[in-house]
């Protein structure tokens, strides 16, 4: 261990001190639960991050030179999330509680909430070490930009905007992922058009979200996938489908609205699908109330129908968005 460097604050507190820490292969940096009052970046060699589970200790992430450790005890003052081991022979620099907190000051206000909410989602997250969006890079990236949605008040080509060295920072400050597989992420969600990106006669690049709500659902896909799961309305048929919008198209011209939701007679829908025949369309019907798509009560001789246009919408929007999800990248 070196000789601890002396830096002045100009906030009037105390010297800070920060060292250099060395460990040998094996060694452990910090455990799990335990306080913690330092952050470390990696100056040397690298450093696995493991988490106790019932079936065990799994790895959630390796550390590598330049990367930063232990920063979410500093933000919460929890315990610690995970233990860090050296993977071989490591060098860290160790940064203490209150030279963190003037790297804090120097960080927006918004950004602060921002980081804050990450990590304590993150803490969530890790209690659910499968669902981890530290092993889902893609999840990760998206899961942030989301969180940066409403601070993002550039606006590029009608969409919210966020310059790419920025997001870089951010990423790597907050995901822990380095600059070229941050950069390889922000790539394959261009691949998968939920990401844009432009450059300006000045040089500058910025990452465009166009479609916020594809964004969201490639983040909820994403989760499913990790809990081998998949959206539901993935199995609808698209004769199914196509039923609901036209029940769609019609209540436009002789629906009603209400808090349920948009509501139109069986009678009404016949007449203007009457080149159909009648068994086809109940047999429709049927199925998109076993699918609880629809609600169909009985009003005298008639019956009523009533949907939700979100319903149509979010179907519409996965059944769009679902070839781009599953798209294999290398």
């Amino acid at each position: 261990m070196t000789l601890p460097e002396r830096n002045e604050l100009k906030t009037g507190k105390r010297p800070v001190l920060q060292q250099i820490r060395s460990l040998k292969p094996g060694e452990i940096l910090f455990e799990e639960g335990t306080q913690g009052r330092e952050f470390f970046i990696m100056q040397e060699g690298r450093a696995g991050i493991y988490k106790d589970t019932p079936d065990g200790r799994i790895e959630l992430a390796v550390v590598e030179q330049g990367g930063i450790i232990g920063e979410m005890s500093l933000l919460d003052n929890l315990p610690r999330s995970a233990t860090v081991q050296a993977l071989d022979p490591c060098k860290v620099l160790v940064v203490n509680q209150a030279s963190f907190e003037k790297i804090m000051q120097d960080i927006p206000v918004w950004l602060q909430s921002i980081i804050k909410i990450v990590v304590s989602r993150l803490r969530d997250v890790n209690k659910r070490v499968d669902q981890s969006v530290l092993r889902d890079k893609e999840r990760g990236l998206a899961h942030l930009l989301l969180l940066l949605l409403p601070a993002m008040k550039t606006r590029k080509d009608s969409s919210a905007a966020i310059e790419f060295n920025q997001l870089i920072f951010e990423t790597f400050f907050i995901c822990r992922l380095r600059k070229k597989e941050i950069k390889k992420t922000i790539d394959i969600l261009v691949k998968r058009q939920l990401l844009t990106i432009i450059s300006e006669k000045d040089g500058s690049q910025w990452v465009l979200v166009k479609e916020p709500e594809g964004l969201k659902l490639f983040d909820e896909y994403r989760l499913l996938k990790s809990q081998k799961q998949s959206f539901k309305e993935v199995s609808i048929p698209e004769e199914a489908v196509v039923t609901l919008k036209n029940i769609a198209y019609v209540a436009q011209k002789n629906g009603k609205e209400s808090s349920d939701g948009t509501s139109i007679m069986k009678s009404v829908l016949v007449k203007d699908f009457s080149e159909k025949n009648a068994g086809q369309i109940d047999r429709c019907l049927l199925d998109l109330r076993r699918r609880s798509l629809i609600n169909v009560v009985p009003s005298g001789s008639d019956m009523i129908i009533t949907f939700r246009g979100e319903d149509l919408r979010r179907i519409t929007k996965i059944k769009e968005w679902m070839p781009h999800f599953e798209r294999e990248f290398s």
